[in-house]
């Protein structure tokens, strides 16, 4: 039972992708990564992301991200990640490919349930223009996650939810709804997920985003 209410929500996410309306932004990520033990409990995941864009909304993007994170304990994780972007803009008057770079500190608390975990991440971010147009944002992101497992099923499914508030020269919000798996498959980690994000201030955008991503 559990293994075909999965399988509905992938079918689900790869339906509401189809969508074509001028309001829906799609997207598929696709991401490559390696992980890396340091000492004292500290974690390095390097990688690197492409962000195809399937509508008139956004730009494809090329992300280079440096993620670090420590074990404090069994309930709490401390992160920072450091990313650059490059923006490739093919629309309007002002086209090129352009930068951004994006900080972000984060606290993870982690509560084991009896039968799943549950996740809880507090995030604050700024993001600065290193050229093409735009504006500098501050982001503050709360998440849920909650990891289902499934008895004789390796590929069990984390829910998430999450709110991102952004203040900037034109401040939003937007609530991100999705779901994902992975599974490790000759050391290497295999992942897939979509989430739904829809804007809270401009009622008429969302988005669906596919994600596949390869962690060695």
């Amino acid at each position: 039972m559990r293994n075909k209410i999965l399988s509905f929500c992938l079918l689900a996410s790869v339906l509401a992708f189809g969508q074509t309306d001028s309001s829906v932004a799609n997207h598929v990520w696709a991401k490559v990564g390696y992980k890396t033990k340091l000492p004292k409990q500290v974690s390095l995941t390097t990688s690197g992301q492409y962000r195809a864009k399937y509508s008139d909304q956004d730009h494809d993007q090329w992300l280079t991200n440096f993620d670090f994170k420590k074990e404090l304990s069994k309930k709490w994780d401390l992160g920072l990640e450091l990313r650059h972007y490059f923006i490739f803009d093919n629309q309007g008057g002002n086209q090129g490919t352009f930068q951004r770079f994006r900080a972000q500190v984060n606290a993870q608390q982690n509560i084991q349930l009896p039968l799943g975990e549950l996740h809880f991440r507090y995030a604050v971010q700024q993001r600065w223009i290193v050229s093409g147009s735009g504006s500098n944002k501050f982001v503050a992101r709360l998440r849920g996650e909650y990891d289902l497992p499934i008895k004789n099923f390796k590929w069990d499914p984390t829910f998430q939810a999450e709110l991102l508030n952004v203040s900037s020269d034109e401040p939003d919000q937007s609530l991100r709804l999705g779901i994902r798996t992975s599974n490790k498959i000759g050391g290497i980690k295999l992942q897939f997920g979509y989430f739904y994000q829809r804007d809270l201030y401009t009622t008429n955008l969302y988005r669906n985003v596919l994600q596949m991503g390869l962690r060695f």
